[in-house]
């Protein structure tokens, strides 16, 4: 804290009193993360190993962005830890300064707003970090003890406790805590069950996930039939997630948009064009309560608010950042931490629980491999999937090996498709029909 009051009392003297008249400062923002973080880990079903030892890390990063008076921006990493004389600053800002460039649309820190009341921290957390960790390792001991006889065991637990700061020439200074808990665990490194919010897991919570990715493994080690001509395809949530990550995140991006590089020109928005399912809405909504991709403010300092970027199947905005919105002549939107954040909701849903009693000819995706490898504007895959279960008259009856083919901007436009929500996991599963063959 006290380097960020240094930091930011620097660039306020660059900016009304500089050294150098070339040096002077128009605009600045700057933002720093604090962190604490304490983790253990499973590999092989041995805990504290050589690859996964009990670790405490405390880290500081920052960033500034500075608008020269000439106009010209800088944008830089900076090193906390132990600078704190004005002399190596001095040497920085002149760096910096050299460094600059020319982006008109970017030189442009929003005034401060009014923040919204959202709950980013947890208290139990912050426990843990000061030394009440032993509800860590009585996890891990319950995995180990739980485990399949068998199986070999890979996990991780990782809590971590920190300070955002965001500071801006307009006049925002904004300090808040914010946690976080993510927990995983996989059987083989076959299939596997995670956790990650803002806050600790509940027991229940453990419990009904470790039951789902126990009955997903035993079905595992059965055969089962080859899938046909009629076999509806099922994406599960952490599925789900990997596909919007790799064709909606890009596509949605107001900068590739506003580029002409991605799968929906501007005018899509602007005409709000029909590309999805009327059943279909996605949206980022950073003000739900202790979820992963919940903040206050942005690293540009915009408060969070909630963002529609489909609403009933018709495009509305992609997300935009400061220079984004100047360029598209609007306000900036809530932006997602990576898919976190993210949401995609369909009208129908129905609890999968129900949803599954309702498929006769079925094979449920865990994973694929080369997802990273398909090409994000088109929307179309071929992928194969060497770990999916097959489900008949709404049972899941064993192990099969698929490949898939097909479009995915497509799969969220047909009638057919179809979601079910589970409890444990922010993304829905994706009941499609698509293109599937036994490998």
């Amino acid at each position: 804290m006290k380097l960020v009051a240094l930091l930011e009392d620097f660039l306020y003297q660059s900016q009304h009193a500089p050294k150098k008249e070339e040096l002077c400062l128009a605009d600045w923002r700057i933002l720093v993360n604090e962190s604490e973080a304490v983790s253990l880990g499973i590999k092989d079903n041995s805990p504290g190993s050589v690859y996964t030892p009990p670790s405490y890390r405390q880290g500081e990063s920052g960033e500034v962005f500075l608008v020269w008076a000439d106009g010209k921006c800088s944008q830089a990493m900076v090193q906390l830890g132990s600078h704190d004389e004005r002399e190596y600053w001095q040497q920085e800002l002149e760096q910096w300064r050299q460094a600059s460039y020319e982006d008109p649309d970017a030189a442009h820190i929003p005034s401060p707003e009014p923040l919204p009341l959202v709950a980013v921290e947890d208290q139990a957390i912050k426990r843990i970090i000061t030394g009440d960790d032993q509800i860590l390792f009585d996890q891990v001991r319950l995995w180990l003890t739980d485990k399949p006889v068998n199986a070999k065991l890979q996990g991780s637990i990782q809590t971590a406790w920190g300070h955002r700061h965001v500071r801006t020439s307009t006049g925002l200074a904004v300090t808040y805590q914010q946690s976080q808990f993510v927990a995983w665990f996989s059987f083989d490194s076959l299939i596997g069950g995670g956790f990650a919010k803002r806050r600790l897991s509940r027991p229940e919570e453990q419990e009904a996930l470790w039951v789902r990715t126990l009955s997903f493994f035993e079905a595992m080690q059965t055969g089962a039939p080859p899938v046909g001509l009629q076999t509806q395809v099922i994406l599960a949530p952490s599925m789900t997630e990997d596909m919007l990550g790799q064709f909606i995140l890009p596509n949605f991006s107001g900068d590739r948009v506003l580029e002409g590089q991605g799968a929906f020109p501007k005018e899509s928005f602007l005409e709000n064009k029909l590309v999805f399912h009327p059943h279909f809405s996605l949206l980022i909504d950073p003000l739900r309560p202790l979820e992963l991709g919940s903040y206050l403010i942005t690293p540009e300092g915009v408060p969070a608010n909630r963002t529609v970027l489909v609403r009933d199947g018709k495009l509305q905005t992609p997300f935009l950042r400061v220079k984004d919105s100047v360029r598209w002549g609007t306000k900036p939107t809530a932006l997602p931490q990576g898919t976190a954040g993210l949401y995609l909701k369909h009208q129908a849903e129905v609890p999968w629980v129900k949803a599954l009693q309702g498929v006769e000819d079925g094979v449920l995706v865990l994973s694929v491999l080369g997802l990273h490898t398909q090409e994000a504007v088109s929307g179309s895959y071929s992928l194969s999937a060497p770990h999916s279960l097959r489900i008949i008259k709404g049972q899941i009856v064993g192990k099969t090996d698929v490949k898939l083919t097909g479009n995915f901007f497509a799969d969220l436009a047909a009638p057919t498709t179809k979601a079910a929500y589970s409890d444990l996991d922010p993304h829905p599963y994706l009941m499609i029909t698509t293109g599937v063959q036994t490998l």
